[in-house]
């Protein structure tokens, strides 16, 4: 069971820090999609928990809110 709490506590990360940094940046899912090439229903299922992100996915993401993969997975504090 360690591993699925970890596992879901890195998703929360992951969605907690996507939805702060699409906001800062002015950014909505079809946006994302847009400079992401992607349809806007991907990155919906994945702010809705629906649908997880490969690896390759995450990067492309990133690269779109202009942040490291460590920093996309990692907590925030403050």
């Amino acid at each position: 069971m360690e591993n699925k709490h970890s596992y879901e506590k890195t998703r929360d990360i992951l969605l907690e820090n996507m939805n702060r940094l699409m906001t800062e940046r002015n950014l909505t899912p079809r946006g994302m999609s847009l400079k992401m090439d992607m349809n806007e229903w991907y990155i919906t299922r994945i702010l809705d928990k629906k649908k997880d992100p490969s690896f390759k996915m995450i990067c492309k993401i990133a690269t779109v809110l202009r942040v490291s993969v460590a920093d996309l997975l990692t907590k925030k504090e403050g």
